[in-house]
């Protein structure tokens, strides 16, 4: 491996942070991934570092990871006077994004980039306690500043993925008083303290981001924990741009709003528009990426006069509050009547039984687009109840509920509803 090469790192998070910040030192680019699933054609690694195998990737190019090699590695001597990446302009990592459609993108971080990005405020600084323990995926954008300044500034970072007994134990056995995740992940970290008895008196604050909360798991989360609870709103592109505390009163919007950050809403011809009126959010920071790696059209769909697009829409009302209002590009049109999906979605899972879903449109036998939701259900569900439920709560008639397994989801945890919709 030498500079100038992108390698591909899966592995599991304590392997994945070791092997990322080793390659740093040699001056080598990294990229990360959860599975196995294909590589985009914007970014194919030039190595990659693994457990298993990958189909793309040649054994001449793949570095398996196992027993025997890491025995290898502890034998062998400390290589002195790394280098590091010698140009601050050389690309040092590219994080995955990928909105809510499970189109894959990247951006490029140059060195500089890097550490601006390691040494810039963020979310858990400024609202949670020291001692963050992450539920997300270290490549992530958010756990690598995280990694980088508790690095630079001489604090312990917990981050861990896996989702069984051990982490309850871990959590009780560390002084972790932040937790930040995904709603799904710290929906799991709940039916896992739930199933061991784990009680966590030392944990003060909970972070979710990626996707809007539930009011449902809010419940669970309070009446499980005595913690405050922040939700989080921003892009793998920008970082975190605003967080605000969830209460009965306010679920979906957010004041306060990161200071170097600034947020319009703009209507289809990209000009700004008055309070309380719904459009197209867009923002800039100092900072953030400016471009998709090797991805013009997307760049141009999402990067416009400064500003990054991140396909959702919004209004901020007279105070200056944002309140989301769902994604552009996720919008169900039946007909004409354009539905938003999160809308139907915190209906459902607000029903006794449900614990996951996602809602999409179908086509019936006479072609016709209609309004679908997948459910993975639990003890409590009755189906006849939860039909009369949506009936009376939907603004729009659902036509089919479908029992699924699991939703699907991608490597950065948002529902693939196209996916679904193609059956």
């Amino acid at each position: 491996l030498k500079p100038g090469d992108v390698v591909c790192l899966i592995l599991p998070n304590y392997l994945g942070w070791l092997f990322t910040f080793s390659l740093y030192r040699l001056g080598i680019a990294t990229m990360s991934k959860n599975n196995l699933s294909p590589f985009s054609n914007e970014l194919r690694p030039d190595w990659l570092i693994s457990l298993e195998p990958h189909s793309e990737i040649s054994e001449e190019r793949t570095i398996r990871i196992d027993e025997d090699s890491l025995r290898e590695i502890n034998k062998s001597k400390l290589t002195e006077n790394l280098s590091g990446f010698v140009d601050p302009n050389a690309n040092a990592a590219f994080f995955s994004t990928s909105g809510t459609t499970g189109e894959f993108k990247w951006t490029s971080h140059s060195a500089q980039e890097l550490l601006d990005l390691g040494t810039r405020p963020g979310t858990g600084d400024s609202f949670g306690e020291d001692g963050v323990l992450s539920l997300l995926n270290f490549g992530s954008s958010w756990v690598n500043r995280h990694t980088i300044n508790c690095l630079i500034f001489g604090r312990t970072y917990f981050n861990c993925m896996f989702m069984n007994y051990k982490i309850a134990k871990f959590a009780r056995s560390n002084p972790i008083r932040t937790l930040i995740g995904s709603p799904v992940q710290i929906s799991a970290f709940l039916d896992i303290l739930q199933q061991t008895g784990t009680e966590l008196p030392n944990l003060k604050t909970v972070i979710m981001g990626g996707s809007a909360p539930s009011e449902k798991l809010i419940e669970r989360l309070k009446s499980r924990l005595d913690v405050t609870v922040f939700n989080a709103y921003g892009s793998s592109e920008a970082g975190n741009i605003c967080i605000e505390e969830i209460s009965d009163s306010n679920i979906d919007g957010f004041s306060n709003i990161q200071k170097d950050v600034t947020l319009q809403i703009v209507d289809d011809n990209n000009q700004p528009l008055p309070p309380m009126s719904v459009g197209h959010i867009r923002y800039h920071r100092p900072g953030m990426a400016t471009s998709y790696f090797n991805n013009p059209l997307a760049t141009a769909e999402h990067f416009k006069d400064g500003f990054f697009y991140p396909g959702d829409l919004g209004y901020l009302d007279h105070a200056g509050r944002l309140v989301l209002q769902g994604r552009s590009n996720e919008v169900i049109n039946l007909g004409g009547v354009k539905i938003n999906p999160e809308l139907i979605d915190a209906i459902a899972i607000a029903q006794p039984g449900v614990l996951d879903c996602a809602a999409f449109s179908a086509s019936n036998e006479k072609g016709i687009e209609e309004l679908a939701i997948a459910l993975v259900v639990g003890d409590g569900f009755n189906k006849e109840s939860f039909e009369a439920a949506m009936k009376q709560q939907s603004p729009y008639p659902l036509r089919k509920a479908l029992l699924v397994e699991q939703i699907p989801r991608n490597e950065n945890g948002k529902i693939q509803r196209n996916l679904l919709a193609k059956g």
